[in-house]
């Protein structure tokens, strides 16, 4: 029983991912409401708060777990600051154009962005960036990091993503390789 309840979990937030998709293609993600999501994925509203608390929980969550599988392509190598890194990024935001897209469409500030920037700075602080930057100088450097390559995914993205993500993990590693250093 516990096999088939799990089976439809998944396949209840599956719904609601699809239909939060589908709606913030068509909507600004201020103008989306549970009912919305529940409308769209053919769920009652009780199913949705079985999973989520609200819509922002379900943007979190989502958020969340893309940006865990985008910080692994960073935490399990050294030095940080590696070519293949940034590829695996770009793939990994091609496979999940749907949401990407649609996301940043309608977004003037993102909760990745503010998490990503807070995961990548706690990981350069402790790594041998230490010694090359006082700490105030390291806050400084990762903003400009993060929303540089912020930026740089919002032009890929709007821009249809005509560059390999081969290219543009040497955009990146070519825009940032005088610093080095940090990274």
């Amino acid at each position: 029983m516990e096999l088939k309840e799990n089976i439809r979990s998944k396949i209840t937030k599956e719904k609601i991912y699809n239909a939060l998709l589908y709606l913030i293609r068509h909507k600004k993600f201020s103008e989306i409401y549970v009912k919305d999501i529940c409308t769209v994925a053919c769920i009652n509203r009780s199913s949705f708060y079985q999973h989520y608390q609200d819509i922002n929980d379900l943007m979190m969550q989502v958020e969340n777990k893309l940006s865990k599988q985008i910080e692994n392509f960073f935490t399990s190598s050294s030095p940080f600051f590696k070519h293949e890194n940034f590829v695996k990024m770009f793939e990994f935001i091609k496979e999940n154009k749907d949401f990407y897209t649609a996301y940043l469409k309608n977004s003037e500030e993102s909760f990745m962005r503010q998490n990503d920037f807070k995961k990548f700075y706690e990981k350069l602080k402790n790594s041998t960036a230490r010694g090359e930057f006082k700490e105030n100088e390291m806050v400084y450097h990762m903003a400009f990091f993060s929303a540089g390559l912020y930026a740089i995914c919002k032009v890929w993205i709007s821009t249809g993503m005509k560059e390999s993500p081969e290219k543009m993990a040497e955009i990146i590693y070519d825009e940032y390789e005088k610093k080095k250093k940090f990274f």
